[in-house]
């Protein structure tokens, strides 16, 4: 896979991607121009109104980079800011440090271990199938991975998860607790190279609804 040097580049790959809009940059030029109150936009940002591959990239690249994450409670708190955190908040975070597991993938101050887990939500040979990075990497252990997302401002992201499955941030809590899914082999399955095994790290909580919730 090729590295993209600039964010410039970067934006043009979800654009083609034929798992994401699977659109061929040409016809996004093409989309982008019908849409007359593009151009005086464009004419605003760029001198004139003509749309352009690289004109399109350095809006979306423009845009990207102005979106920062304000400063938390959390990060308030961890400032040195000891009433940043409700009494309520500072249980949850002590949670998610310790017999939650959260802290195990989401660490760091960016909140994601940036790596690759298989949570049991595969689909495996079902409707919603989706093997994750192995479209990518073509390697068999790697069917049914996902990367790790960050935390920051995840109350405004909903709904969750890659496939958006879980509206609410309770669903979530309530489907690690239980262990999350269970990729059970079947049949001919049993054999199968490609079966998704669930990361050793994902496991019952036993956390209480007090807890939970």
């Amino acid at each position: 896979m090729a590295v993209r040097q600039t964010l410039e580049e970067q934006v043009k790959a979800p654009i083609e991607n034929p798992v994401e809009m699977n659109l061929h940059m040409s016809m996004a030029v093409k989309n982008i121009r019908k849409i007359k109150n593009y151009k005086p936009l464009f004419a605003k940002a760029f001198g004139n109104g003509d749309v352009t591959e690289d004109r399109i990239a350095k809006a979306i690249a423009t845009f990207e980079r102005s979106v920062i994450s304000p400063p938390s409670k959390f990060d308030k708190f961890v400032s040195g800011k000891k009433d940043a955190l409700t009494d309520a908040e500072v249980n949850g975070l002590h949670l998610f440090r310790t017999k939650a597991n959260c802290i195990n993938c989401h660490n760091t101050p960016y909140f994601s271990d940036q790596k690759f887990h298989n949570l049991g939500l595969t689909y495996y040979g079902r409707k919603y199938e989706d093997l994750g990075r192995y479209v990518v990497t073509k390697k068999n252990e790697d069917v049914g991975k996902f990367k790790t997302p960050t935390l920051r401002e995840v109350s405004e992201n909903k709904p969750y998860m890659h496939n958006g499955l879980f509206p609410e941030l309770a669903n979530i809590v309530m489907m690690y607790n239980a262990g999350m899914g269970r990729e059970t082999p079947k049949g001919d399955q049993i054999n199968d190279p490609k079966f998704p095994h669930k990361s050793e790290m994902v496991e019952k909580l036993h956390l209480t609804d007090e807890e939970v919730f």
